[in-house]
């Protein structure tokens, strides 16, 4: 039996990243397949007529669409070799959406979309690996692209890596900038030492807030996949820190609130019980609330370690330990179910006046 939890979430940086960006392709291409079959059915409804300029105009389209989906396949593929050298190969692979098997022309656009944004955002999770990794003294330093005319000075090779990863913070400008002006000696070592440093802290900075984005994507989609309604979670959950509240449709007004702390890098989970202004009253349906949270956590647990997110259990107490806590209705989050509860409700009571 369990009350509140507490746990310490951590996660596989390559495999968390890699699980987001595959989820992410993934609901991209459904919610473009399901607009498409929606357009569909509204052409078919409507009947229309084409005339022979418009059929010619929509072939010359899918043409280039064709050509389009066929540089987006050789881009994603591209990727392949460099995810080959980081050892992902494989799961980079896994996260490829499968092209439609319909002609319709938004299905086909649908999958070029999804395929050209999940390409630039493995590109970005593998050169900031490739960057993580390719330290000079590593023993087996993964080689990055570099511009086609190498810069000379220590201070600009030793910038390469994070070359490809945006726009170069002044903290680490600064030190290349005097390492440049520095005769070679002592002082240039440590400022070379120093750089290497800096860029290796950004470096692994960048990858630790792509892997705390990809945590929020992760925890909202395996909750959904395991049949619970999910507040909306923001990707800076992770990185801000927040509430989120979810449940089952079955629960009534009982939801679970998970609140993360970002410093510490902590969620807690608690049964809440939604209630009008005012009312404080006990149930004996608040231990049971608990006691089926408590059966249903180990599921999430799983879901998540798949996914490459680990939750270590730092506190758990008992059900009743600490009373339920009541939450006025108003301040929670209001889900499908209630809604057409509601509304049925107030239809009812129109009807008996």
């Amino acid at each position: 039996m369990s009350g509140p939890i507490t746990v310490v979430i951590t996660a596989s940086p390559i495999a968390a990243l890699l699980s987001a960006a595959a989820i992410r392709a993934a609901q991209a291409v459904y919610q473009g397949y399901a607009h498409a079959a929606t357009l569909h059915e509204q052409h078919q409804q409507q009947n229309e007529i084409r005339t022979a300029a418009q059929s010619a105009a929509q072939l010359q389209g899918r043409t280039a669409l064709g050509q389009e989906a066929r540089s987006a396949e050789v881009g994603f593929d591209q990727l392949q070799g460099l995810a080959e050298r980081l050892g992902v190969a494989e799961q980079v692979r896994a996260t490829r959406p499968a092209p439609p098997d319909t002609e319709e022309t938004e299905a086909l656009v649908a999958y070029v979309q999804a395929l050209q944004a999940l390409s630039a955002e493995l590109r970005a999770i593998l050169l900031t690996e490739a960057a993580r990794q390719s330290d000079q003294f590593a023993e087996q330093a993964v080689q990055l692209p570099v511009p086609d005319a190498a810069p000379r000075s220590l201070a600009q090779r030793l910038l390469l890596r994070i070359h490809e990863l945006g726009d170069i913070p002044q903290h680490i400008q600064s030190v290349a900038q005097e390492l440049d002006g520095t005769l070679p000696g002592e002082r240039a070592e440590l400022l070379a030492t120093e750089l290497r440093s800096r860029i290796q802290a950004h470096i692994e900075d960048l990858q630790q807030q792509q892997v705390q984005r990809a945590t929020a994507t992760i925890v909202e989609q395996s909750l959904k996949d395991l049949g619970y309604q999910v507040e909306e979670v923001g990707s800076t959950l992770f990185v801000e820190g927040g509430v989120v509240h979810f449940r089952r449709q079955s629960w009534g007004n009982y939801m679970v609130r998970m609140r993360v702390n970002a410093q510490t890098r902590s969620v807690n989970f608690n049964v809440v019980r939604a209630v009008s202004q005012g009312q404080n009253e006990r149930s004996v349906l608040d231990h049971l609330a608990e006691d089926r949270w408590c059966t249903e956590f180990p599921e999430l647990l799983k879901a998540l370690e798949v996914r490459g997110v680990h939750l270590d259990v730092t506190r758990r107490l008992a059900a009743g330990e600490l009373p339920v806590q009541l939450v006025d209705a108003d301040k929670l989050p209001r889900f499908a179910d209630e809604d057409a509860s509601a509304s049925r409700s107030q239809l009812q009571q129109r009807e008996l006046k």
